[in-house]
């Protein structure tokens, strides 16, 4: 079975930004772009613009789509769908995480990230300027 989830890469002043799991959630203290499982009838971009709303209280703006990467999770495969977005409301807050972090792309090598966000940030990294 295969399960769709989605994250968003929010990109500000050179910075990306990057959210510490909670210490008792499933991959505990991992970083990862926020995000989430899409819920039934759920189009990816609806899920994301949701999962932004509860996870960090900012409403988005989706502005396309930067990869996907899947990940065996149990009898499951996830797969993740990583979005470009933009905060355009609200008040960035910890709702689900324990820290939320703006850092440069040479500086995300320095977080132990999730399996599954480890090839977006190798992309992000090795991103040349345009």
């Amino acid at each position: 079975m295969v399960i769709q989830v989605t994250a968003a890469i929010f990109f500000q002043d050179g910075k990306y930004l990057i959210c510490q799991r909670a210490y008792d959630d499933t991959l505990p203290l991992l970083w990862e772009f926020p995000g989430g499982k899409a819920e039934d009838g759920e189009t990816l971009e609806q899920c994301i613009i949701r999962e932004c709303q509860e996870e960090l209280g900012v409403d988005i703006k989706v502005c396309g789509e930067v990869g996907k990467t899947n990940y065996p999770h149990g009898s499951s495969d996830l797969e993740f769908t990583f979005f470009s977005a933009e905060i355009i409301g609200g008040t960035l807050t910890t709702i689900v995480h324990e820290k939320i972090n703006w850092v440069p792309a040479e500086n995300l090598k320095d977080y132990t990230f999730c399996p599954a966000d480890v090839e977006i940030v190798e992309k992000l990294v090795n991103k040349k300027p345009t």
